[in-house]
């Protein structure tokens, strides 16, 4: 087992921090809009809790193995992947997915930071030039580890909520609730398509969730955080794009800042909001390269760097608009994996921290026939039979064939 300095660990309260800092975001906030479309108000924020609900539970459990081995996302795979399937498999797909994100947010922030700007000064730097700067300044954050990630959340947290507070009381001027609770959507959605949808959004984070659970003090801290850390801000959140979307027609709080004069409060929150998202972008990216390099620990920063400059850089040159399909589908790759570490661990009990494996035949076909569901289908409840299909196949495969070994390396 590996272990944590504990000067390094972190409490419960640290724990829902970076996992509010990463949930209050702009994107969070599209998820609302987009439910409040086909549901009513109510309705809406019931399906968001149930997705939500579900996510914490498979986020709770791997974050209880990562507590219990303190290891990475990357590392727990070791033991169902194989050493080389989780450090290339595992290590690959959640860091290109952690780096594409990170540079699409960075345009994000890049592209609005220019347009702001533009308000005050002249002849300032392209929207391109700013995702770079700005990218940088995230990457340079994560580089210097989970201990000032919470820090960060401790300040930006609180800055996030008085502003998303001060945006919705803005948007209500001359308006009254009734107008949210009696509201009527144009559309239909189906009520299992929303759940699935509030799954899918934040699938990828509790996949992911190891690489900071592993700081925790204890069981209690670990599922203190991730219960009070994703259910609150998710389901705030979700209300608050709803709102948004129903009294001023559209979830973002950026334009609603500007459109009412706010152009510096529009800037602050969207710094603010992307910030602490995308630093944990970059921190996993990391982690996962770290492995996938074969880097010592103490070089994390190295991969985190390399991680950094990649997106910053992807986002500078305006590419990644044309890789967003090919990012759409590496993503929900992503989940099917979470569905092999709880099996491994909880499940089957077949979790060994000092495995030999070079690839693990069974985490590897797993995942694919977890992975093969989410892309066939479309209804998004895929998101949950992803994982689903892949903790039952490494379960059956380890009942039945127990005795089958992998191939071994020389460590």
């Amino acid at each position: 087992m590996s272990e944590i300095n504990n000067e390094k660990k972190i409490n419960w309260l640290g724990l829902f921090a970076i996992w509010f800092g990463g949930m209050v975001s702009v994107p969070s906030l599209l998820i609302g809009s987009m439910l409040i479309k086909g549901l009513t108000f109510y309705n809406t924020l019931l399906a968001g809790f149930i997705g939500f609900s579900v996510v914490c539970v498979f986020m709770c459990l791997e974050s209880i193995a990562a507590f219990d081995t303190k290891k990475t996302t990357v590392q727990l795979a070791s033991s169902s992947f194989g050493v080389n399937g989780a450090n290339i498999l595992v290590g690959l797909v959640v860091g290109i997915s952690c780096i594409g994100w990170f540079g699409v947010q960075c345009n994000v922030a890049g592209s609005s930071f220019a347009e702001i700007m533009s308000i005050y000064f002249e002849d300032v730097f392209s929207p391109r030039i700013w995702s770079f700067i700005i990218g940088l300044m995230m990457m340079l954050t994560a580089v210097l580890g989970i201990k000032y990630l919470k820090y960060l959340n401790y300040i930006a947290v609180p800055a996030k909520i008085l502003l998303l507070v001060f945006g919705v009381i803005i948007s209500f001027q001359g308006k009254s609730f009734n107008i949210i609770s009696s509201y009527t959507p144009p559309e239909k959605i189906a009520f299992l398509t929303a759940i699935g949808l509030s799954i899918g959004f934040v699938s990828v984070g509790g996949v992911i969730s190891p690489d900071y659970a592993r700081f925790a003090k204890s069981r209690k801290d670990v599922i203190k955080g991730v219960i009070l850390g994703l259910l609150p801000a998710g389901i705030s959140l979700l209300g608050v794009g709803s709102m948004l979307a129903i009294l001023q027609n559209t979830y973002d709080i950026v334009e609603i800042f500007s459109k009412f004069g706010y152009p510096f409060m529009a800037l602050l929150i969207l710094i603010v909001a992307t910030w602490t998202t995308n630093v944990m972008n970059a921190y996993s990216s990391g982690l996962a390269l770290n492995q996938l390099f074969h880097f010592p620990e103490n070089k994390r920063y190295i991969s985190t760097i390399i991680a950094g400059v990649i997106g910053g850089g992807l986002a500078a040159i305006g590419i990644l608009d044309k890789f967003m399909d090919f990012l759409m589908i590496l993503t929900i790759t992503v989940p099917p994996i979470a569905g092999v570490l709880i099996s491994d661990y909880f499940v089957s009990k077949s979790f060994n921290p000092n495995t030999n494996q070079a690839f693990n035949w069974k985490g590897i076909v797993s995942w694919l026939f977890g992975v093969t569901v989410m892309l066939v289908m479309e209804n998004p409840i895929k998101n949950v039979l992803g994982i689903a299909v892949s903790l039952i196949s490494y379960y059956v495969f380890q009942l039945f064939f127990k005795g089958i070994k992998s191939e071994k390396i020389e460590l």
